[in-house]
C-alpha cells in the first residue's frame, strides 16, 4: 500500500503540463461573488492525492481524537528527528574536542591551521546545497536523508586515520557535503507532521537536543581525556576514539532511519487510512501540504524577490559568525580564560544546559501565547550582556557571560519554525530553506577566522564582534515582526472589504501554493 501510494505521488509529480503563477480575483456576475481562481491543480501537493483517497472532512476535530493523533504523531517522529540532530551537532563539534585531546600535535598542525580544519566543513555543505535540495525533491525525503547521515557516519570515523593536514581537510569538507540535507529536511518535515501552533515548540525540542549534545560530549571527551589520553601505550589517542566511536554510532542510526522514518504521512505505516484523513485536516490550515515532487521555477522567483526571505538569511548569516564560542572553539576559549584543556572540556557543559532551558522555555511561552517573535527577543538579551561580559571581564564572571550567551540559538530556532510555518509551497520553501543555510555556512565559514592566533589567548577582537552582531540581529527580528504583522493586517482589511461575497476554492490549501499566492495564508508572529 505505501509503494502504491508514493508511485501514485510520483505520477502526480510527472503530469505537470503549467505551474501556478498568481491568483486572479473575478467576480462571478450571476452570483456575485467574489471567487479565487486558481490555475490548473496539475502540480498540486502530494496531500491533494491523499485527501481524494481518505476522503474530505472539511468539520473541526475532535479535541480528544487531536490529541490523540499528535500523541501518537510525537512518539514515531520525534524521537529519531531528536537522535539523528544531536548527533549532526555533536558530529560537527567534535573537532572542538579533538582540539584538546592532540589532534594539532598528531595531524602536525600549525598557525591557524586548526581554523581552515573547521572552516572547510561548511565550504562542502556550501558547495552541496543546491544540489541536495533538488535531490530531496526527487527522491523520498526520509530514505534520502538516511544514506547521508549513513554516509557521514562513516565519514567521520575515517577522521580517526588522518595523519595529516590534507587528510583533515578532505574528510572535514565531505562531512559538510553530507550535512547539507539536515536544516532542510528537518524544516519540511516539521511542516508535513504538524500545525502551525505545534511547530515552534516542536522545532525548539528537536534544536534543543544541540544543548545536550554541547553536554555529552564534554562528558565523553573529558572521559577520552582523562582516561586514554593519560595513558601512553594506548592504542589510539583520544581524538581518535572520538571520531571512531561517534562516527560508527552514527552510520547505524543512519541505516535505522531507512527503516523507520516515513518519507510523508502519506506513505506512513503508523497511521491507518482515516488517521491520514484525519491528519490533513489538521494540517489544513497552515494553508500548504505535506509536499510536492513538481520543482516550480516561479516559487524559485517569489522566493528570491520575498523580503523575509533576505530577513531570515540576514539573522543566519549574522547571528552564526560567532558561532566558534560554541562548537570548534569553545574549549580554546573557555581554556583562554585561565583553565586548564581537562578543566575546559567540563566547563563548557554548562552552556548547553543553558541552551536547553533557554529553547524549551522560550518556545513553549511563545507556543502558549502565539507571540514567537517578541519571546525570540527577549531571549537575546542575556545573550548580549553575556557577550559584553566575555568581552571586559576574566575567569568566573566572563565564564559566566560565555553560558548566557548559550541563549543566542532561540533566533535560529525561530527562523527554522517561522521558514516550516510562515513559507508555503514546496519549491519556494526549500529554496528560502536552502537561502537560509547558505547563509548559515558563510557564517560559519568567516567565525573561525575571527579567533585569530595573534590574539590569543583572549581573542578580545572576536568578542567585541560578537557583541555588535547580537545587538543588529535583534534589531533584524523587530523588523521581521513588523513586515510580517503588516502582511496580515492587509489581507484581514482586503477580506473584510470583499464582506460575504468572498468565497475561497475548495482544497486551496493543498494546491501547492506559496504564501504570496495564497491570500487566505496568515503569518505566524
Amino acid at each position: 500500500m505505501a509503494e502504491a501510494t508514493e508511485k501514485d505521488r510520483d505520477t502526480l509529480g510527472q503530469e505537470v503540463v503549467q505551474e501556478p503563477t498568481q491568483i486572479e480575483s473575478t467576480v462571478d456576475k450571476s452570483a456575485s461573488t467574489v471567487t479565487h481562481h486558481t490555475p490548473s491543480k496539475t502540480g498540486a501537493d502530494a496531500a491533494l492525492e491523499l485527501l481524494r483517497e481518505t476522503g474530505s472532512l472539511h468539520q473541526p476535530l475532535d479535541p480528544d481524537v487531536n490529541r490523540r493523533l499528535v500523541r501518537r504523531i510525537d512518539t514515531h517522529i520525534m524521537p529519531l528527528i531528536c537522535i539523528v540532530y544531536f548527533l549532526q551537532y555533536i558530529d560537527k563539534t567534535a573537532i572542538s574536542y579533538a582540539s584538546v585531546t592532540g589532534i594539532a600535535e598528531s595531524t602536525g598542525l600549525k598557525g591557524n591551521e586548526f581554523n581552515w580544519v573547521a572552516s572547510i566543513f561548511f565550504f562542502g555543505q556550501l558547495a552541496f546545497e543546491f544540489p541536495t535540495i533538488r535531490l530531496m525533491q526527487l527522491f523520498p525525503l526520509a530514505k534520502y536523508v538516511s544514506v547521508n547521515v549513513t554516509l557521514w557516519g562513516a565519514t567521520l570515523a575515517c577522521l580517526a586515520a588522518c595523519k595529516n593536514y590534507a587528510g583533515l581537510l578532505a574528510c572535514r569538507f565531505f562531512l559538510g557535503v553530507l550535512e547539507a540535507a539536515i536544516v532542510p529536511a528537518w524544516v519540511l518535515f516539521t511542516s508535513q507532521w504538524y500545525t502551525k501552533e505545534e511547530q515552534a515548540f516542536r522545532v525548539g525540542i528537536w534544536f534543543s537536543t544541540c544543548g545536550a549534545a554541547q553536554m555529552f560530549g564534554g562528558f565523553f571527551a573529558y572521559g577520552v581525556a582523562t582516561h586514554v589520553g593519560r595513558d601512553p601505550n594506548a592504542a589510539l589517542k583520544g581524538w581518535q576514539i572520538i571520531f571512531l566511536f561517534l562516527g560508527l554510532l552514527t552510520a547505524v542510526i543512519g541505516i535505522a532511519f531507512w527503516f523507520i522514518m516515513p518519507d510523508s504521512p502519506a506513505v506512513a505505516r503508523f497511521l491507518d487510512k482515516k488517521q491520514k484523513g484525519l491528519h490533513l485536516e489538521r494540517i489544513r490550515h497552515n494553508e500548504q501540504g505535506i509536499g510536492s515532487k513538481t520543482f516550480k521555477w516561479d516559487q524559485v522567483k517569489e522566493a528570491l524577490t520575498d523580503t523575509m526571505t533576505w530577513l531570515y538569511a540576514f539573522w543566519v548569516f549574522a547571528g552564526n559568525v560567532p558561532n566558534s564560542t560554541a562548537t570548534s572553539f569553545g574549549n580554546i576559549l573557555v581554556r583562554g580564560m585561565g583553565y586548564t584543556n581537562e578543566e575546559s572540556l567540563l566547563l563548557v557543559t554548562p552552556l548547553g544546559a543553558w541552551e536547553i532551558v533557554a529553547l524549551i522555555g522560550l518556545t513553549y511561552g511563545a507556543m502558549k501565547t502565539k507571540q514567537r517573535l517578541y519571546f525570540c527577543i527577549a531571549g537575546h538579551i542575556p545573550a548580549i550582556v553575556g557577550a559584553v561580559l566575555m568581552a571586559t571581564t576574566e575567569r568566573v564572571p566572563a565564564l559566566v557571560g560565555y553560558y548566557t550567551s548559550g541563549g543566542i540559538p532561540i533566533g535560529w530556532t525561530t527562523i527554522l519554525g517561522l521558514q516550516s510555518s510562515n513559507v508555503a509551497g514546496s519549491t519556494k520553501k526549500v529554496t528560502v530553506a536552502c537561502i537560509g543555510t547558505i547563509a548559515y555556512t558563510v557564517g560559519n565559514i568567516i567565525s573561525p577566522q575571527t579567533f585569530q592566533a595573534r590574539d590569543a589567548p583572549r581573542y578580545l577582537p572576536a568578542k567585541i564582534s560578537i557583541c555588535i552582531i547580537y545587538v543588529l540581529i535583534t534589531i533584524d527580528l523587530i523588523v521581521m515582526r513588523w513586515v510580517l504583522d503588516r502582511r496580515n493586517k492587509r489581507r484581514d482589511q482586503d477580506k473584510l472589504a470583499h464582506g460575504n461575497t468572498y468565497e475561497p476554492e475548495e482544497n486551496h490549501e493543498f494546491l501547492d501554493l506559496t504564501d504570496l499566492q495564497n491570500k487566505e495564508f496568515r503569518y505566524e508572529v
